[in-house]
């Protein structure tokens, strides 16, 4: 269990007709890595089976399906019987169904949107009283929309009648401009340009209305009515497509599964190596799993088939396969956080399930806040299934909290409810240098686990000289300091130069092992150790602050009254907060201690 998959290289050749055969049986086993092949003068890369530009196409419209329906991928619980025909068939139907309601949505939105810059123009001529007809091209007649700043057009009037008696003005007030529409003889439209330029006459023109009649009060009026029938339209077409969606979700989530697998298994030809007539499969399978991998080959394939494997070579780049009971699997997910193991290294998981939790209870280690804490990761889970493997390690470390919260008698901060006391067996307000005592307790034993564990990889690897100047060294340096603060507290009898001989002894070991890398190192051993004093502080943290909230609601308490609300929202912001910052502070800071100080010591 602390230590990977031990797995065995593999190569499966055959005849081209056993191909796909082969490869259904691997992708039901779901067992070999494979390895992809580079094309080279002995051997092509393999082609794709036929079948798969049809799966890909199909699922290329499965997934358009499901964003054009605007359907949430999510676990469904959804049994196809049918065959892989049916599931193209019925998505080519989904497919022209949805296709026709979009046509019909697409034209009704680009008739709402036409209408929409058509009421634009409208509203600014809503209140001139000028026909729409007006504003078309005469031979004999010209004119001029747009804004003037202000509101006083009596010079203009008469700059214009001096030019010709043929004109008409008509205004309307925006805002804190002038919206003007000038109607002249053709013939002096020329100089009204020149007029209209120097009280800096900017011009509107309207595009949208050249085919309305009428006044665009009226229009106005039917293009609302028009554009109410086509919003009624629209959300009915929105209403079938949504339907739709509802009937077939879990069919096109399921098929989108089913022909995603099946895509994979079409394509696994171009990771293989080919000839005209045959394949050849190189990849790596579980050494324990080996005999069943070639009894199942060799049955469906009539032992027409050659299977060579051999165990992994020390230089080999093998694949990491976890090997970890399942209540240990959650935590799998920090491994993916960080980096695999090596082929052969200690996999630290099921350590992780051991410590994480500890060290998060004795951060967060409140009965109330480790209740709230697991209801919310209960639920979030339920919310978010992807993310499970996540929220059951929270789930575990909230129990943990709870019942290191049973042991310090805190709940919510509270060590005593009324006049009675919460039975506990240690108190983190009371007994702060027990707990840093503890913390630094836990730490010396998690890093020397760690050295030891070091010890063992670095002896397989390089053999058991080295182990010892490499890691036994830092037990060495352990045992000096020891020794020396042991003596000089006269809770020891022996000379001072016992503990400094060790200290120069582990100097040299380490000097022999690492080089002046291990010299530079030597102070982490002691900050490695001491960093785990934070398990006392961000608990110490946390709890000091649950007090100072309820010492300040119970302080609105006793006031009565309205005080009391204040009291009661104190205690559900502050505590909400404390819960928020405990949680975050406990999940960043345990994982820190197993990734820094920890892994460092034996985790490459």
């Amino acid at each position: 269990m602390l230590r990977p998959y031990d797995m065995d290289r593999v190569m499966i050749t055959g005849p081209k007709k056993l191909q796909e055969k082969v490869i259904k049986e691997l992708h039901k086993l779901s067992i070999l890595h494979i390895v992809d092949h580079s094309k080279s003068e002995l051997a092509d890369i393999g082609e794709p089976l036929e079948t798969a530009n049809t799966f890909s196409e199909t699922i290329v419209k499965i997934r358009s399906l499901i964003t054009t329906l605007n359907i949430q991928k999510e676990d469904v619980k959804f049994e196809f019987k049918g065959s892989l025909l049916e599931i193209n068939q019925t998505t080519k139907k989904l497919n022209e169904e949805a296709g026709k309601n979009l046509d019909e949505l697409k034209i009704i939105e680009d008739k709402i949107s036409k209408n929409e810059n058509i009421k634009q123009e409208l509203e600014i001529l809503k209140n001139v009283d000028v026909p729409l007809e007006s504003f078309s091209s005469y031979k004999s007649l010209a004119y001029f929309t747009g804004y003037l700043e202000g509101n006083d057009l009596s010079s203009i009037g008469k700059e214009l009648s001096g030019i010709t008696e043929k004109f008409m003005l008509s205004q309307s007030a925006i805002g804190k401009k002038t919206f003007i529409a000038l109607f002249i003889d053709a013939n002096s439209k020329d100089q009204a340009n020149n007029i209209l330029r120097k009280v800096n006459f900017s011009s509107v023109n309207f595009a949208n209305i050249g085919n309305l009649r009428g006044s665009a009060s009226y229009n106005l009026e039917r293009i609302e009515k028009e554009n109410a029938k086509f919003e009624s339209q629209s959300n009915n077409i929105k209403k079938r497509l949504e339907k739709l969606g509802q009937e077939h979700k879990s069919f096109l989530i399921t098929a989108e599964d089913i022909l995603s697998k099946e895509l994979e298994k079409a394509e696994a030809p171009l990771k293989f190596a080919a000839t005209p007539s045959s394949f050849l499969i190189k990849g790596w399978v579980p050494s324990n799993n080996m005999e069943n991998v070639i009894n199942k080959l060799n049955k469906i394939t009539g032992d027409k088939i050659s299977i060579y494997h051999e165990h992994a070579k020390e230089k080999d780049n093998v694949p990491i396969k976890l090997k970890n009971p399942i209540y240990a699997k959650p935590f799998e997910f920090f491994m993916d956080l960080y980096s695999m193991p090596r082929y052969k290294e200690f996999d630290p998981t099921l350590l992780m399930f051991i410590t994480y939790p500890i060290f998060f209870g004795f951060m967060l280690g409140d009965m109330g806040y480790g209740i709230v804490s697991f209801a919310l990761f209960y639920l979030l889970k339920k919310k978010i299934p992807k993310a499970s493997a996540l929220f059951n390690i929270l789930l575990i470390s909230s129990v943990s909290s709870t019942i290191f919260g049973l042991m310090y008698g805190e709940i919510f901060g509270l060590e005593e409810i009324g006049h009675f006391a919460i039975p506990h067996l240690l108190s983190r307000t009371h007994e702060v240098f027990t707990m840093l005592y503890i913390a630094i307790g836990i730490g010396v034993f998690q890093v020397n686990l760690g050295l030891a564990l070091g010890f063992i990889n670095v002896m397989k690897d390089h053999g058991l000289s080295k182990a010892i100047y490499e890691k036994a060294s830092w037990f060495v340096l352990q045992i000096g300091v020891a020794l020396i603060a042991l003596s000089s507290l006269n809770m020891i009898v022996l000379p001072s130069f016992v503990g400094i001989a060790f200290l120069v002894i582990s100097i040299a070991m380490l000097f022999k092992g690492e080089g002046i890398r291990g010299i530079i190192e030597l102070p982490s051993i002691l900050t490695n150790i001491l960093s785990y004093a934070r398990l006392m502080a961000i608990g110490l943290s946390s709890v000091s602050l649950a007090v100072v909230i309820n010492e300040m609601s119970f302080g609105f308490f006793e006031k009565g009254g309205f005080a009391i609300l204040t009291g009661i929202l104190i205690l559900i912001i502050g505590h909400t907060i404390n819960i928020v910052l405990g949680l975050f502070g406990s999940f960043l800071h345990s994982l820190r201690l197993h990734y820094v100080e920890f892994f460092g010591k034996f985790f490459q």
